[in-house]
């Protein structure tokens, strides 16, 4: 994320404190992430500010006037959507006109960013994954049949289904009594999402054609996550980038992905092509580009993957056994801390003798962190 960014401008790997000849000003230094969007879909950026070198806390910029602006003056405003963003639905683009970013904080600062000219995303051709010893790589294939794209990003969005340990059929009533639980409130499957966070990036422009073929997206682990669990899904978004946009998320990504040895590079000015035009010496940091965006989804199910152990994040859960006796059920169940599972019945005779139960993180998938209502785009 750009927001330790003002941390890697001055600091190396070294451990002796570093005083930086630089200004801070008091309200810190603006930073700026995303993008214009002239394809299909919505542009949204967010505003924070990064604040001092020793404590460096990241705010929210509230309260700004945010716009794309045309060449020839046309503004787009973007509403507030809260925690520093800003968005609108879809614009509608000339393909003739270049474009820019215009922002003015709420303490009267006016930023620009430079005109940048859209730029068309090629289709993703595939997404596909490969098994490796200790996990999947998803990998990532397109071109540009007119050679003219060479510079590409990819982001993604990972969803996945994953089980608890238990399947309870009964639900707690009090004072050791049950109530059958209908298929409908199940508290065993549930759905987790998480976002890219790493800046994945690919250049063509020293092959002869413009093709980027399996490119190493994300290795999904076996053993460290329960992604793989049951059912796992990506969902990968592709943009093209100009050459000087591609450069300056090389030098962000060497900066936030690649120090912490004196081995690494060094890190290097992040400023980009957005400007104040109250104060042209205060730092911006951000780089404000101008593109349309592509996007596959692919989903790859527990079957399909080799048969090597996977984690399921319950490990360690065990099952009990209640003696179907009053004083045993409340000492067990009333403290809500456990949920029954299913009973017991006799051989010997009709009556249920005792219960199952175990923790709640064992039998109810929401206290993983996930949630039970499946996705809108789920297979």
């Amino acid at each position: 994320k750009v927001h330790w960014l003002i941390l890697m401008i001055f600091l190396g790997a070294c451990k002796d404190k570093y005083d930086a000849p630089v200004h801070i000003p008091a309200s810190g230094y603006l930073v700026v992430e995303g993008f214009i969007n002239v394809g299909i879909g919505s542009t949204e950026f967010t505003l924070s500010r990064a604040t001092g070198l020793d404590s460096p806390y990241v705010l929210p910029e509230s309260g700004a006037l945010v716009n794309v602006e045309s060449e020839n003056g046309d503004l787009y405003p973007l509403t507030e959507q809260g925690n520093g963003k800003y968005s609108i639905n879809q614009l509608a683009v000339d393909f003739n006109q270049q474009y820019r970013l215009q922002i003015t904080t709420n303490d009267g600062k006016e930023y620009f960013s430079d005109l940048a000219t859209p730029r068309i995303t090629p289709p993703i051709d595939s997404v596909s994954w490969r098994p490796t010893d200790g996990g999947i790589w998803i990998n990532v294939t397109t071109h540009d049949p007119t050679n003219n794209s060479r510079y590409y990003q990819w982001k993604y969005e990972e969803a996945w289904e994953y089980s608890s340990r238990f399947i309870s059929t009964l639900e707690y009533a009090g004072s050791g009594t049950f109530t059958n639980r209908p298929p409908a409130d199940y508290i065993h499957i549930c759905y987790l999402s998480d976002i890219s966070t790493s800046i994945s990036i690919g250049s063509t422009a020293k092959l002869a054609n413009d093709v980027m073929f399996e490119y190493p997206l994300t290795l999904v682990p076996y053993l460290t996550t329960n992604k793989l669990s049951r059912k796992y899904s990506i969902l990968v978004k592709q943009y093209v980038l100009t050459k000087e946009w591609y450069e300056w998320k090389v030098k962000v990504k060497k900066n936030t992905e690649q120090l912490g040895s004196i081995f690494d590079a060094q890190p290097s000015d992040i400023s980009g092509n957005i400007h104040c035009k109250t104060d042209p010496q205060i730092p911006v940091i951000g780089y404000v580009g101008c593109s349309s965006e592509t996007e596959k989804r692919i989903f790859i199910t527990r079957s399909q993957l080799p048969q090597t152990p996977v984690s399921t994040g319950y490990e360690d859960c065990l099952e009990d056994t209640v003696a179907n006796v009053y004083p045993d059920l409340i000492r067990y169940f009333d403290d809500r801390t456990t949920i029954p599972i299913s009973p017991l019945y006799s051989s010997a005779g009709p009556g249920i003798y005792a219960y199952t139960g175990s923790s709640n993180f064992c039998v109810d998938c929401r206290e993983y962190g996930g949630v039970l209502q499946k996705p809108d785009f789920w297979q």
